[in-house]
């Protein structure tokens, strides 16, 4: 299981001053880079991609139709994404497919997408439909972050990966359950067959998201003999 940490700057300043050495242990960086104005993204970048060179990245670019901090009409959107991608080249690109569904084939210039479904409200009854169609797609990674109301939540989508990954073995599946009930499976990712787990250092991203300090304790007792 590797370790994903979010950062969000929301300033050119507040990221040149971020300390990398906070982030040790740390496999994947995932730049949350809505918190900043189109401009103001692009000038961070350069000091994202130096600061975190040699450590995998993942640009994420949230908008407000997905939940995220930044407006933006699709061809500004797909545009904003090609001039950070083409330039700085990251290791992964999220797109949430279903809100952006109708520019997807614009994409597929990147052989590294995660498409994303984020589902805030609840665990979906159609989520194995979601992940056959996400699947269906082959991208870099499928991504499913969803709410739980219910153990059985919890456990049907634990168990769905672990199908799907079983059937799909080249396939890399990060999948979550949110919440207090949804924390076992940042836990568990290896059982159930996603290879990715987020945490945090300061502000979380995601209800149930563990601090990286506990995350590392934990792992640690997980992969004690």
């Amino acid at each position: 299981m590797k370790l994903v940490v979010p950062i969000m700057p929301t300033s050119l300043e507040e990221a040149q001053h971020i300390d990398v050495k906070h982030y040790e242990g740390v496999d994947i960086i995932e730049w949350r880079a809505d918190y900043l104005d189109r401009d103001t993204i692009l000038a961070v970048a350069p000091a994202i991609f130096e600061k975190f060179s040699g450590r995998e990245l993942i640009f994420t670019l949230r908008t407000t139709r997905e939940g995220g901090h930044i407006d933006l009409t699709e061809e500004e959107y797909v545009a904003l994404i090609k001039e950070v991608a083409n330039l700085y080249q990251p290791d992964y690109i999220d797109f949430e497919y279903f809100v952006h569904k109708e520019i997807f084939e614009q994409m597929l210039e990147f052989p590294n997408l995660i498409l994303s479904y984020h589902n805030f409200e609840e665990t979906p009854e159609n989520l194995m439909e979601i992940m056959s169609e996400l699947t269906s797609l082959t991208p870099k990674v499928v991504k499913i972050s969803v709410m739980p109301h219910s153990e059985q939540d919890v456990l049907d989508l634990m168990n769905y990966t672990r199908g799907f990954k079983t059937l799909n073995p080249e396939q890399e599946y990060v999948t979550m359950s949110m919440g207090k009930l949804g924390r076992l499976t940042r836990l568990a990712s290896d059982i159930m067959g996603s290879s990715w787990s987020f945490s945090s250092l300061d502000e979380r991203t995601a209800p149930g998201q563990i601090a990286l300090h506990d995350m590392k304790e934990i792992c640690e007792v997980l992969d004690a003999d």
